[in-house]
Formats: structure tokens, sequence, C-alpha cells
């Protein structure tokens, strides 16, 4: 038994010294100042180019949902959205009788005056509901328009529209 303990330490021992001690080296910077502006001769394949500063927003561009000041509202809130989008969706026959159901992601723009303008499907689901999706959204009364610094602006909408059979 006692063989068996030494046996065991010596090996641990030995492992444990096994171990790569390569130095950390490090480096100290005495003075912090601004790089020098790259020239066609410094810039390498690894050189990192900052980014151009984001455009200013024409009045015509839709600007993103996520990137508005005040969003754009259906009038009485989210809430009421679904609430008509519950009261008109009718489950096409077809999708009905082959059981489909799911997702229907659709994009729209809300535009300046709250109508709802470039309705498109962007992923479909088939059997009818990617149509009664469109026909829905065209039935939908003026949006409050969303602002950015104060004026009103063309914004892009993303969402999903679920379709589910009643048991």
């Amino acid at each position: 038994m006692r063989n068996l303990f030494l046996i065991g330490l010596v090996a641990t021992l030995l492992f444990a010294s096994c171990q790569n001690e390569a130095k950390k080296e490090t480096q100290s910077i005495d003075t912090i100042g601004t790089p020098p502006e790259p020239t066609k001769d410094s810039l390498t394949k690894d050189t990192l180019i900052p980014p151009p500063p984001p455009k200013a927003a024409n009045d015509g561009d839709a600007l993103d949902f996520l990137a508005m000041d005040n969003p754009p509202k259906y009038p009485g809130g989210v809430n009421e959205f679904y609430k008509f989008l519950g009261q008109n969706l009718k489950y096409p026959a077809v999708a009905a009788a082959e059981n489909i159901q799911g997702n229907v992601f659709v994009s729209f723009t809300i535009e300046k005056d709250g109508s709802l303008t470039d309705i498109k499907v962007d992923r479909k689901l088939g059997g009818g509901t990617d149509e009664e999706a469109m026909r829905v959204l065209k039935l939908s009364k003026k949006w409050i328009p969303g602002t950015q610094d104060g004026k009103p602006m063309r914004v892009k909408y993303k969402m999903p529209i679920k379709f589910v059979l009643a048991n």
C-alpha cells in the first residue's frame, strides 16, 4: 500500500513539473497619442478602417422601426392592432384542409400620413395564408406616424402574423 502511495506521489510531482514556464512579456506605454493618418502605402489587409458615419436620413428614406425617436403606433396601441387582426383574418380553406399552421412574416412601410405601403410577405407559409395576411394589412386604418427630430418619417416595419387552427 505504501509503495502504491509513493508511486502516485511521484507521478503527480512529475506531471506538475512538466508545465511550460514561458515568460509573459509586457510592454509599457509611456505616452498615448493619436495614431498617424493612414497613407496609401501604409494600408495592409489587416488595417482596420473605421466605418463611415451614418448618413442623415433624407425625407424620402424609410427608417428602421428600432432607429426611431418616436416610433409609429396603431391607434389604441398594439393590443388594438392584434384585436383588429383577430377580427379580420379569415383562415383560408386550403390551409385549414391541409392543417397548415405557423407564421407569415410580413414587412410594410408606414408612410408620413400613417398609411401602409410596400406590403410584402418576407417568409411564406402557403395555403393562402400569405395572401390573407396581405389582404388584412391593406384593410388597416392609418397609424400614428413615427417622428424623428419632430418631423414625421416613413418607417419600415416587420412582424409575424400567426395562423393557428382552433381545436
